[in-house]
């Protein structure tokens, strides 16, 4: 029973720290930011700072992994795949994920110093095309290596110009929008390949 309090009260106090982080991240840039103004801000000692974080870099490289922990669940709900149009599903819950933590990618997406965050998404988006392709078309030679890197860039510089923008559509509307632009696609090359095979 012990362990279950000392659990939430690690958990309360690294949330406390990710939200006072996030907040000074919306007026300043990273490396203007001390940990005794962290601390202050969130009424918490230093010492216990250092309980959990060597840094005001190690926190951010935190809050980058739970972050990406959750898209990574969303990648991993949707491994059965099997036709084109349940992949809207996918993009639904992707786009979400990212309304749910807006601030927080927005701030993730116009630092410099978060440039892995928007790195491993791209690399994870573009594995996940690929493997899905896979499962859907099973022959994916008719899809060039330059398809896969437009899916992969079309796909997060449409999500990363949604969020930093403040965009007004919907999650839904986003899913729509960018199923067609690469169901469509992929649908031309389906056909290409039944011509093929007649």
């Amino acid at each position: 029973m012990a362990e279950v309090k000392e659990d939430r009260r690690i958990k309360r106090t690294k949330r406390q720290l990710s939200a006072g982080l996030i907040e000074l991240m919306k007026k300043k840039n990273i490396k203007d930011i001390t940990i005794k103004e962290l601390v202050e801000k969130v009424d918490i000692n230093r010492s216990t700072f250092y309980l959990h974080y060597s840094d005001i870099y190690d926190l951010l490289n935190d809050i980058e992994k739970n972050l990406m922990e959750e898209v990574t669940s969303v990648f991993n709900s949707y491994k059965n795949i099997e036709q084109l149009e349940d992949s809207y599903a996918f993009l639904l819950t992707l786009f979400k994920t990212f309304d749910n933590n807006r601030e927080l990618c927005k701030i993730l997406m116009n630092n410099p110093n978060s440039s892995s965050f928007m790195e491993e998404m791209e690399e994870n988006l573009e594995s996940e095309i690929r493997n899905k392709l896979t499962e859907i078309l099973g022959d994916t030679s008719l899809i060039s290596p330059n398809s896969y890197i437009f899916y992969r860039c079309g796909c997060t510089g449409l999500l990363k110009y949604w969020i930093t923008n403040d965009s007004p559509e919907a999650p839904e509307e986003m899913a729509k929008e960018t199923y067609h632009l690469v169901v469509d696609s992929l649908v031309r090359i389906q056909e290409e390949k039944s011509k093929k095979q007649l």
